[in-house]
Parts: C-alpha cells; structure tokens; sequence
C-alpha cells in the first residue's frame, strides 16, 4: 500500500490543532499521524493514496476551522 505525506502551514494555535486532531481521530481507518515540526507545520502521514489523505485531511480542517479553511492554510512543498 502507498504511503502518502501532506504538509501545511497553520497557525499556531494550541486550540485549532486540538480541533484538527480531534477531527482526523474520527475518521475511519487507515489512521492518519499529525506530525508537528516548527512552530505551525503540520505534516499529515498516513497508509493511503495521496489524493485520499488530501481529502481526508481537508474533512477534519472544514470540521475544525469551517468553511473558510484555506484562509488559515498553506501547502508547504
């Protein structure tokens, strides 16, 4: 099976990322990691296909943030 990385910048909030982990732990199986490095990158990792986490990942930040998301993220390359 793939394994898929996805890394974003958020900012550093101690309440959105509870939020964000809170939300990623609900979701069905393969489980997705939260890796934190720096102060606000995040990098989701999971036993999955790129575009799946991608999407899975932008679930939990529409649960944790709203609809207005992609005004708190950045995709890191």
């Amino acid at each position: 099976m793939e394994h898929a990385r996805f890394t974003l910048a958020v900012p550093d909030d101690a309440d959105l990322i509870g939020r964000l982990t809170t939300a990623l732990a609900t979701q069905s199986d393969p489980p997705i990691s939260l890796l934190r490095s720096g102060e606000a990158v995040l990098t989701f990792e999971s036993v999955t296909g790129e575009l799946m986490l991608r999407s899975r990942v932008i679930q939990a930040l529409e649960l944790a943030v709203g609809p207005d998301w992609q005004a708190i993220a950045r995709r890191v390359e």
